[in-house]
């Protein structure tokens, strides 16, 4: 049950962080079940967005013999965007996990807070700007890019969600809902490998039936996830999740509260 909330929280713009620190007061969790879900919603959300994927690097790697493709071609262009901002969410999330403290007590406060301003963000988008010029609607600059990626990686902290902050962004930028969710999802794959791949030895404690399961319940909750994610970009109805993500983050923050308070 936890891998498959957190695999499609993972596609969702609802903070899996959030969801598993709350999941994880009433569910029981180890290190081989963050593995499981990273790297089950790694490909879920690679198969959702494979035709983007697949274009973009066969483009790319054309372009890395012929670099003028890169402005002429626009799979090309999308493989030099994903690699940017793939890149600076990496390099962003390892530089906020190097200084992060150990969590503590107050977890449950940090992750209430973070999906507080989640929500925030998410209704945020009900006045998100519409382009009419299709070129500059289907794909955001480079700068546009690094700033999405760089917010993607800060989303890394509870109570964030890294797909959601790279949408919101690409969204204010003037990016279609369509193209938005497919470059928030592709900028999550490279997050979830880095992630899963650090835990992978963990998944080797448990029994194999019970690794299968939680792989296959985290890629199937991711799978629905970014589906449920594409029908709600596609009617502009991305902040109608806030109704979800801010309840939870009061009910998180209460909770907090009336935790005792240190002896």
């Amino acid at each position: 049950m936890l891998a498959a909330v957190q695999g499609a929280a993972e596609a969702l713009p609802v903070s899996a962080t959030g969801h598993g620190a709350a999941a994880r007061l009433w569910l029981a969790g180890d290190a081989w079940v963050d593995a499981a879900h990273a790297l089950a919603a790694a490909a879920a959300l690679a198969l959702a967005v494979r035709r983007r994927l697949l274009h973009a690097l066969g483009e790319g790697l054309r372009a890395v013999a012929r670099p003028s493709l890169f402005r002429a071609s626009p799979p090309a262009r999308d493989a030099a965007l994903l690699t940017l901002g793939a890149a600076a969410s990496l390099l962003v999330a390892a530089a906020l996990d190097r200084g992060a403290p150990a969590p503590g007590p107050e977890a449950p406060l940090a992750a209430g807070l973070g999906l507080l301003a989640t929500g925030a963000a998410l209704a945020s988008t009900a006045l998100a700007p519409r382009r009419a010029d299709r070129a500059r609607a289907d794909a955001p600059s480079l700068a546009g890019m690094l700033a999405a990626g760089a917010a993607h990686g800060a989303a890394a902290l509870p109570g964030g969600s890294r797909v959601g902050a790279a949408l919101v962004l690409l969204l204010w930028l003037g990016v279609r809902p369509a193209r938005a969710v497919e470059l928030a999802l592709a900028l999550s794959i490279p997050a979830l490998l880095v992630s899963g791949l650090a835990d992978a030895r963990a998944l080797l404690r448990p029994a194999p039936g019970a690794v299968a399961l939680g792989l296959l319940a985290a890629f199937l909750g991711a799978l629905a996830g970014a589906a449920a994610l594409g029908a709600l970009a596609e009617r502009r109805r991305t902040g109608a999740l806030a109704l979800w993500v801010v309840p939870l983050g009061l009910a998180m923050v209460a909770y907090a509260r009336a935790l005792p308070g240190p002896a």
